[in-house]
């Protein structure tokens, strides 16, 4: 089958965050037999090239094409809150996007649109003009968002000819049922891992030190903060604790701030972005994850957690909030530990107790790769959505 997968972030090389684990699940589609093309947003560097047999092609959505902003790294959700300008840009691009869905994808058996809102627009015309067929995967911002600004008629407008509706958590399905979804048309598919990547490695791990490590885009939503005052708890009980924090984000200077008013430095690092060999040697060199996300003031939260599936991948350990999709992921003292969201006596009393409790992290650990063999791998949710596309109507 051609697949065309309409999204707003798609990364220009492998260890490219932007959208990678949109990128992921379509490169094991296409291991599944499939032709896959993908239409993105400029952001600044290729427009039309391959990734692991992944055909991708990069718009321009304003001119001159310099001064584009909408579509940068930092997402358009924190984007379009520059300015006037942002915003104006964000009407050029639902009509470059109608534009670019109706020429390159009017051939393809079916198509798949990542994050209705924004992307939605452009299929409907392909729906109503060329009888293109299509699915949609809905990741809990849109839900969120429209909710707050009361405009669930615009997602539900969008929504309104897909085959089918596929969610990322049980989370985000309820917000979908919240707002009038249909139910007949609603599937939950979770991201998942490459475990033939993401696994257990023999790794010499610091013995003088207990090491914390912690992935994510540097955002309100993902509760640094309240992690990094936790530690501050911890550490009058453990003297020997490091916090490693990978990631970048417009709240990166905020949240070195924090660590300095706690006197923090010699026991918090903030690394950028590394490639994917180094954060895989990184988690294999740590003692515990934590994955400590909020319900943030836009009302937005987390959709899923990938990052704690590629935790529990490579063996560690994971502590997580008892919030989004998460609880999909973590049956608390099982194979992880849930927090109350932004409780930062609860987390350091957790984080505590699997310090104290080696043959807890154990178990946790073994428990925890266990769930992503059988749960998460790219294998078998690509299966799941092989499936969807032949039978999509």
């Amino acid at each position: 089958m051609k697949i065309g997968v309409i999204t707003s972030a798609y990364p220009e090389h492998e260890d490219d965050p932007h959208g990678i684990f949109v990128h992921r699940l379509m490169r094991e589609v296409s291991k599944q037999g499939h032709e896959v093309h993908v239409l993105a947003p400029y952001t600044g560097d290729k427009t039309d090239y391959q990734l692991d047999g992944v055909h991708v092609q990069k718009f321009n959505y304003f001119y001159p094409k310099r001064f584009q902003k909408l579509a940068g790294r930092s997402g358009m959700i924190d984007n379009v809150k520059e300015g006037f300008f942002v915003k104006v840009q964000f009407l050029s691009f639902l009509l470059f996007n109608v534009i670019n869905s109706c020429r390159k994808f009017r051939d393809m058996d079916v198509v798949h649109v990542q994050w209705p809102i924004p992307n939605g627009l452009g299929v409907l015309f392909l729906k109503w003009i060329y009888n293109v067929p299509y699915l949609s995967t809905v990741y809990g911002e849109e839900v969120y968002l429209s909710m707050r600004y009361h405009v669930t008629y615009v997602l539900k407008f969008l929504l309104r000819g897909s085959s089918n509706i596929i969610t990322i958590s049980n989370a985000t399905y309820e917000a979908c049922l919240n707002i009038g979804l249909s139910e007949s048309k609603l599937d939950i598919i979770p991201f998942g891992v490459d475990t033939s990547f993401y696994k257990p490695l023999s790794v010499i791990k610091d013995e003088e030190s207990f090491q914390i490590l912690s992935v994510g885009y540097l955002i309100e939503r993902k509760g640094f903060i309240y992690l990094i005052s936790s530690i501050k708890e911890v550490l009058k009980e453990h003297k020997n604790i490091k916090l490693k924090i990978v990631g970048s984000g417009p709240q990166e200077q905020q949240i070195k701030d924090h660590i300095s008013k706690l006197k923090l430095e010699d026991h918090v690092e903030i690394h950028g972005n590394i490639t994917d060999e180094e954060l895989l040697n990184m988690y294999n060199s740590s003692n515990l994850f934590i994955l400590p996300s909020i319900v943030d003031s836009q009302g937005n939260t987390e959709g899923l957690g990938v990052v704690l599936i590629e935790a529990m991948a490579c063996g560690l350990p994971v502590i997580g909030s008892n919030i989004g999709g998460i609880t999909d992921i973590i049956q608390d003292g099982e194979n992880g530990l849930l927090v109350n969201q932004k409780d930062v006596f609860g987390l350091s009393k957790s984080i505590i107790k699997l310090i104290e409790n080696p043959n807890l992290r154990e178990k946790i650990s073994l428990n925890g790769y266990k769930s992503v063999k059988a749960n998460f791998t790219w294998e078998v949710i690509a299966k799941q959505y092989d499936h969807l596309y032949k039978n999509v109507k």
